[in-house]
């Protein structure tokens, strides 16, 4: 016969049994609408970047919400038109710490028009005199790049590339962008298309094409989130 203390002692154990180890880590992305409020970014006519992008951010809620992925933790930076300077988006996803942030944005060219698709940019290289701070930079860098490449292999399998003739235009290194220099996190850079195309405008101009755009991006994180179980 067990004690009462034995009992109470094995009581506990069965309890604990079916108790989860630990809480599931959800893959945490952070994405950041670019410009807003009185940054209205690129300018075309009466289509202004800082409403592209939230209107693509909104759209991208939306699916989360109607669609929740297990595992995945999506915070946005602005759903409103406010302004925030590339500091206070620093800080926040800092403060965050996620896995991934991805800064939406739509292209311009100021001369030409015949620039023109989707373009992925991940942080570039960095080296310092420090070999502590160079290897954690190298490390987002590497890990940026295998999340950018996991964008650029399902662009082409998307819709985007064939049903609106949509290039890839573009899967390279960003220099000069405060939140890839200012942040240890993973990022990515999307550059949606280009407002001053003629083709990729008349892309934009179409409702269904944000649809489109903001579901890829949603397959893409979940697809990614996945990879990184």
């Amino acid at each position: 016969m067990f004690s009462d203390t034995a009992k109470k002692f094995l009581f506990i154990l069965l309890f604990l049994s079916f108790l989860p180890l630990s809480a599931e880590k959800k893959f945490k992305v952070v994405i950041d609408p670019g410009h807003g409020g009185t940054n209205t970014g690129a300018v075309s006519g009466s289509i202004t970047e800082k409403e592209l992008t939230l209107a693509l951010a909104s759209k991208i809620r939306v699916f989360f919400k109607k669609h929740p992925a297990q595992g995945v933790e999506i915070i946005f930076t602005r759903t409103d038109d406010s302004s925030m300077t590339i500091k206070e988006r620093v800080e926040f996803i800092e403060r965050l710490q996620p896995d991934l942030f991805i800064s939406l944005h739509f292209n311009s060219q100021k001369v030409l028009t015949t620039n023109r698709g989707f373009e992925i940019y991940y942080p570039a290289d960095f080296v310092s005199s420090d070999s502590a701070s160079t290897a954690l930079f190298y490390d987002k860098v590497n890990r940026s790049f295998y999340f950018g490449s996991i964008f650029r292999d399902l662009y082409f399998k998307a819709n985007l590339h064939t049903t609106w003739k949509l290039p890839l235009n573009m899967f390279s290194q960003k220099y000069n962008f405060g939140l890839f220099e200012d942040t240890t996190v993973p990022g990515l850079l999307l550059e949606i298309a280009y407002i001053t195309s003629p083709e990729d405008r008349a892309c934009i101009e179409n409702p269904l094409f944000t649809a489109d755009v903001a579901w890829f991006i949603y397959d893409a994180i979940i697809k990614i989130a996945n990879k990184n179980q």
